[in-house]
């Protein structure tokens, strides 16, 4: 069993009384999503005030999966990631304590799962873009040591009530190895034919960030066409090693996206198609660094007027940023 005390010192436990109470005894009315580590609830607490708790699946590989989560979350600050509130263990349950995000995941505000969501504008979703981009920049880069989330797709991204993306779902993160170039470990079985992972990984079981820079490829993919993610997966086999013929092939595809609203130039949905392209080729050593993307979703971004509120990513440790071929 592990230690409880070494997470209590930067998040505080929670009674697993109050959090039944709160989710009405975890209630399918209150379920907010589920992945593959676990089911989020909203919670309401008796002053009205909203949380979101993530109650981990019942496994033999869920103290596993908790312990990956909460070390990531319990050391980490940063803008683009969900904020973790506290948490729980009793008995055989494993409860994480989120801060509510009201806009939920990115998936459901892409494809229009509820009803009453209104289509998402092409300046939100570039803003979504960034920011995620942001994050993963911040676990890559600036984590020490890195930290590969190896579960990135649109469903882990929460929205705030400002459409501010927030990653999570840390539950298959795994700390890298500062003196390795890659991480030679095996993915415990969760590969599942996730459309997000990249095919090479269900064949050596070598995870390295740009196996996270391929997830995030596909989601970028998946903001930028408006498709969901089996069309994406679709079109992502398509790819060839020629750039203008794939850039075109993928175009046509947001071309023929009628539910898209506020369109920019042709040439930025070019630009920002090809980023995607660049993350998702089949060699990882072709692929570029989460800070090269988010330098050119950065880019894109500052000549529409957006406010990059994370200047030191680009100032800290003097990093030469190259530009995606």
């Amino acid at each position: 069993m592990f230690q409880v005390s070494e997470f209590e010192k930067s998040v505080p436990k929670m009674r697993l009384f109050d959090l039944i109470k709160a989710t009405n005894n975890f209630s399918k009315h209150n379920i907010i999503d589920s992945g593959r580590t676990g089911t989020m609830y909203k919670a309401i607490l008796s002053d009205g005030s909203l949380l979101a708790v993530k109650r981990f699946h019942e496994s033999h590989r869920s103290d596993r999966h908790f312990i990956s989560e909460i070390t990531a979350l319990a050391t980490i600050r940063h803008c683009n990631l969900v904020p973790l509130l506290g948490f729980c263990i009793a008995r055989r349950e494993r409860l994480l304590i989120y801060k509510y995000m009201p806009n939920e995941n990115l998936y459901d505000q892409l494809h229009h799962v509820k009803p009453e969501v209104e289509v998402m504008g092409w300046a939100k979703r570039l803003r979504i873009a960034i920011g995620v981009a942001r994050g993963m920049v911040w676990l890559h880069h600036h984590c020490n040591p890195c930290i590969i989330h190896r579960n990135i797709s649109s469903k882990c991204i929460l929205l705030d009530e400002d459409y501010e993306p927030k990653i999570s779902d840390f539950g298959f993160a795994k700390l890298m190895n500062p003196e390795r170039s890659y991480l030679t470990i095996s993915f415990d079985g969760n590969v599942d034919g996730s459309t997000y992972i990249a095919p090479l990984y269900s064949r050596t079981m070598v995870a390295s960030p740009k196996g996270d820079v391929y997830s995030f490829g596909m989601v970028l993919l998946e903001i930028v066409l408006g498709k969901t993610p089996a069309e994406v997966a679709n079109a992502v086999q398509h790819i060839e090693d020629n750039t203008v013929d794939c850039v075109t092939y993928l175009f046509n595809m947001y071309a023929k996206d009628n539910s898209l609203v506020e369109r920019l130039c042709d040439a930025e949905i070019i630009e920002l198609i090809k980023v995607a392209f660049y993350c998702v080729v089949p060699a990882l050593e072709n692929r570029p660094t989460m800070l090269e993307v988010y330098q050119c979703l950065r880019a894109i971004g500052a000549r529409n007027g957006f406010i990059d509120e994370d200047e030191r990513l680009l100032l800290s440790d003097n990093i030469n940023l190259t530009s995606i071929p």
